[in-house]
């Protein structure tokens, strides 16, 4: 089983408006609720791949609340949601297809001690039957930034996928996770200096790596990713799709690459099915939507040089 934990899930309301700008009034094409945040995404790509999830994260209360947990059940992705005062986190995307996307990110409910200790209590008693962990998004108002380094202690010899930012990613990365994934504006806040080159960028990633004796994949947007072992390392290109919303493409990666990790193949070929997720999800509207004949089609247009 596939244990993706993510406290601070949300709401996403997915809004396509041609032609959008600022400033101006719009009338939207279409406008779409889905239950969301990095986990879910996740969860909803990994179960579309074929593997056994389970998700655990915060829910507030209201609407929202109810819309996250039934958007779980409805793409058949169990998830313990340790309930918490307030309404939802809700996320507003707005979508003018072809151009970037634009993202209103609210805050999460806050979560109280007892909130804390019973989301500790589901991860404790889900990690018994877990194959591997990922760790995934922002932490809400409560949740203490040390949160993820202790689940990579408590898990031990499971394999952990680190995807956070700030303070969790950092205090992560100390406790020595299997794979540290990020974005290149997020490891250069970690390192705390300018990665404008990409030997700056792979000399960084290589500094987190040297910290965690793991692997470190970092994202490159439309050109790719990269991957960082022990003495190697690999760019690995994306295929050419047609772009629809890029937003959540980074969580179909995950959800590829830990896919290829229980399947028992090479961290390498684990991470080309990620890079093919992705770009089966940017041809898509939804995040965390993926085509696993489509994926399976694109993995061999990954292209991979050695750097």
């Amino acid at each position: 089983m596939l244990l993706v934990v993510s406290p601070n899930l949300c709401l996403d309301r997915i809004v396509v408006v041609r032609g959008f700008d600022v400033g101006r009034v719009h009338r939207a094409e279409s406008a779409t609720e889905l239950a969301s945040g990095k986990g879910l995404n996740v969860g909803r790509a990994a179960r579309a791949l074929g593997v056994d999830v389970r998700v655990v994260g915060l829910v507030g209360e209201g609407h929202g609340g109810e819309a996250i947990l039934e958007g779980a059940r409805a793409h058949g992705v169990p998830l313990d949601a340790v309930r918490v005062p307030g309404p939802v986190r809700v996320c507003t995307l707005i979508i003018d297809p072809g151009r970037a996307e634009t993202v209103i990110n609210e805050p999460g409910p806050p979560a109280g001690g007892d909130a804390v200790q019973r989301l500790w209590e589901c991860v404790r008693a889900r990690l018994e039957g877990a194959r591997a962990v990922i760790l995934a998004g922002s932490l809400p108002p409560g949740v203490p930034p040390t949160f993820y380094a202790e689940v990579i202690r408590q898990a031990q010899r499971i394999p952990v996928i680190l995807d956070a930012a700030g303070d969790a990613l950092r205090l992560g990365v100390a406790a020595r996770p299997y794979l540290v994934k990020t974005n290149q504006f997020e490891l250069q806040s970690a390192v705390g200096r300018p990665l404008d080159t990409p030997e700056a960028v792979r000399k960084a990633a290589e500094e987190v790596r040297a910290i965690t004796g793991g692997s470190v994949l970092i994202t490159l947007g439309d050109r790719g990713a990269l991957l960082c072992g022990a003495g190697e390392a690999w760019e690995i290109a994306p295929p050419e799709v047609d772009r629809m919303n890029t937003i959540g493409a980074g969580d179909s990666l995950t959800a590829g690459l830990a896919s290829g990790m229980l399947q028992g193949v090479s961290l390498l070929q684990a991470v080309r099915t990620g890079v093919a997720a992705a770009a089966a999800d940017v041809a898509t509207l939804l995040p965390g939507t993926v085509d696993a004949a489509l994926v399976a089609h694109l993995v061999p247009q990954v292209a991979v040089r050695a750097v």
